[in-house]
């Protein structure tokens, strides 16, 4: 009997029908002793869809590399860019800009190395706005020296150029890792418009990052959660900084008591959708608020401390009696409830 031989495209077209999982098509092609094309990369989910991802070395390597690529050459370059002359900015930007856009497009669409270009085209659209910045520097069109507003007003026309080329990498390669990029530019966008506007910089980053967070809770919520980890990463990160910064400059019991609940809303969206990442923040943010509760408030009662650490104890230990008798419980309310409708 001839070996059927399957292209990349059959395989993709049924993992996202979900009629297949990667482990479910590897059985099958060992089981059945079907021939592959080199063109269909079965080694991870990543390479495929980006929608599971599974570490092995290479996946590893793939994220290190990038991750360096992205910081060397848009952070680490940043603080020494006024070294270099204005042709020298221009060039390497350009160079940067053609040479990741070139490469990460050869190898997604073209070698189907999907996280690998995916990777470097997130570099691409995050080295854009350095781009912008550069060309509009050597045309006389950014305000050198000029007032914080219009350098506000500069900053805002930057990012709004760049971002549809964001949205753009992000719609043709359905690489979510650069939604981190999206979701920056437009933060960007809106402490632009706080300059404008005058407004209190900590107080723009904690509402712009709560729209995030709610964004990627819709998005769960709409069944597209392969959409939401890095947009909501991006949020719970900026909300922690500048509802921190608020909190810390904040003499208000009210407003105090706004941020604990705010974290405590957050562990329980940790229970409603699991996800660990809610918990994480969550509890960062239940831990500051006793941090400050007890340097400032209650400063020089030595017991407080042994009183909460009591009550971190106690908590746990319900939680263990919970989670070991629950099942009792429920079980018993069942039969009981059974019983009386019996007896009815």
């Amino acid at each position: 009997m001839p070996k059927k031989t399957f292209t990349v495209e059959d395989l993709q077209r049924w993992r996202e029908k979900g009629l297949i999982s990667i482990e479910q098509l590897q059985r099958i092609v060992t089981d059945e002793d079907l021939e592959i094309n080199p063109e269909a990369n079965l080694t991870t989910p990543t390479e495929t869809d980006g929608k599971k991802t599974r570490l092995n070395p290479v996946n590893v390597a793939y994220y290190f590399g990038g991750f360096l690529a992205l910081l060397s050459f848009t952070i680490f370059i940043a603080i020494r860019w006024g070294d270099f002359s204005e042709g020298e900015r221009l060039i390497t930007a350009l160079v940067i800009l053609l040479t990741t856009g070139c490469l990460g497009t050869w190898l997604r669409f073209v070698k189907r190395f999907r996280v690998a270009g995916g990777l470097i085209l997130l570099i691409t659209a995050a080295v854009f706005p350095m781009f912008v910045f550069t060309l509009a520097d050597i045309t006389g069109l950014w305000p050198e020296g000029g007032s914080f507003e219009e350098l506000s007003y500069a900053f805002l026309y930057m990012n709004l150029i760049s971002l549809p080329i964001a949205v753009l990498l992000l719609a043709l390669t359905r690489f979510h890792l650069i939604f981190l990029v999206v979701a920056g530019i437009i933060h960007f966008m809106a402490l632009a418009i706080g300059g404008i506007v005058s407004a209190d910089l900590a107080l723009v980053t904690s509402i712009t990052c709560g729209v995030f967070i709610l964004s990627g809770i819709g998005l769960t919520l709409y069944r597209k959660p392969q959409y939401t980890f890095w947009l909501k990463l991006y949020g719970l990160m900026g909300l922690q900084v500048g509802f921190t910064i608020l909190f810390s400059d904040s003499d208000s019991a009210l407003f105090g008591i706004l941020y604990l609940v705010v974290y405590l809303v957050l562990i329980g969206f940790s229970v409603r959708f699991q996800e660990v990442i809610y918990l994480v923040f969550g509890v960062i943010g239940v831990y500051t608020y006793i941090i400050r509760l007890i340097f400032d408030y209650l400063r020089g009662t030595a017991y407080f401390p042994l009183v909460v650490g009591i009550i971190g104890i106690s908590i746990v230990i319900l939680a263990v009696l919970y989670q070991r008798y629950k099942g009792g419980i429920f079980h018993r309310k069942h039969e009981t409830a059974e019983k009386q409708s019996h007896i009815v």
